[in-house]
């Protein structure tokens, strides 16, 4: 059939047309994915903020549920993270029936940096702890609060009777005080522990009971990384932070302080 005359051909697209309608495309397709990464970007860093709340809320709470009832301070690192100390009163075994005595069960607990760890080529620290116990019999009426006046000091009157006194039950190894999951990237760089006497003033200085008796609290100061497939908001950097709290001794809290 012969085409009418005067009848027109289908327009299409000129090519700038073309060039106007990919970038208009690439642009709605560049907002989409910024939109998704952003929202990605801040969707990791929630999951990591709740995840390091979780680990410094447990490394804390590890660490007072052993140091608040801490009675006698035995030793302190050089660089004030390595640390011995004894709880006395950890536990009551068995009540003499006739005499009132009671077995007490108590612990010799030291804590350690081990920096054997290794995340992705990044060294970092795990705090270890080691609690060795014993028992001894606490006579019906007398304190278990540290005597000075008697060798070994710093020990109840009872601890060193020959008899009814100190007995180790078992010796403890060192482990993490709070296990580092694969791929959870909460890195510790350092643990410093500082003890204050009753004064609040910072013991500088002493690696023996004579020279830490006078502690009546304890600062306990994390420094950690967090490592982030986004980092701090995706530019890569390690989000690092330092953590403190302050740990009162309950032992100790009414007790009248005396000059020795």
């Amino acid at each position: 059939m012969l085409m009418k005359r005067g009848s027109k051909k289908g327009k299409g697209f000129t090519l700038i047309e073309l060039m106007i309608a990919m970038g208009l495309a690439f642009l709605v397709f560049a907002v989409i994915y910024m939109a998704y990464f952003i929202s990605q970007t801040f969707f990791v860093r929630g999951t990591d903020s709740l995840q390091e709340q979780m680990y410094v809320r447990a490394l804390f709470s590890g660490i007072s549920d052993d140091l608040k009832y801490l009675t006698r301070l035995n030793e302190l690192g050089q660089n004030k993270d390595f640390l011995v100390f004894e709880v006395f009163n950890r536990k009551v075994l068995k009540t003499d029936q006739d005499t009132s005595d009671r077995l007490i069960q108590g612990s010799v607990i030291s804590y350690q940096l081990n920096a054997t760890k290794d995340y992705e080529g990044n060294p970092f620290m795990i705090l270890q702890k080691k609690e060795d116990t014993y028992q001894w019999w606490l006579k019906f009426g007398h304190s278990e609060m540290p005597d000075d006046l008697l060798e070994p000091f710093g020990y109840p009157s009872d601890y060193r009777d020959p008899v009814m006194g100190y007995e180790q039950l078992s010796t403890g190894q060192f482990s993490d005080l709070i296990e580092q999951e694969d791929k959870k990237e909460f890195l510790v760089t350092s643990v410093v522990f500082t003890p204050y006497d009753n004064e609040g003033s910072e013991i500088q200085s002493g690696s023996t009971y004579d020279d830490l008796k006078y502690a009546r609290s304890i600062k306990v100061e994390v420094t950690y990384k967090m490592k982030s497939k986004y980092g701090d908001l995706g530019t890569g950097k390690d989000n690092v932070k330092t953590v403190s709290t302050i740990i009162p001794f309950v032992n100790f809290l009414a007790q009248k302080d005396v000059t020795y």
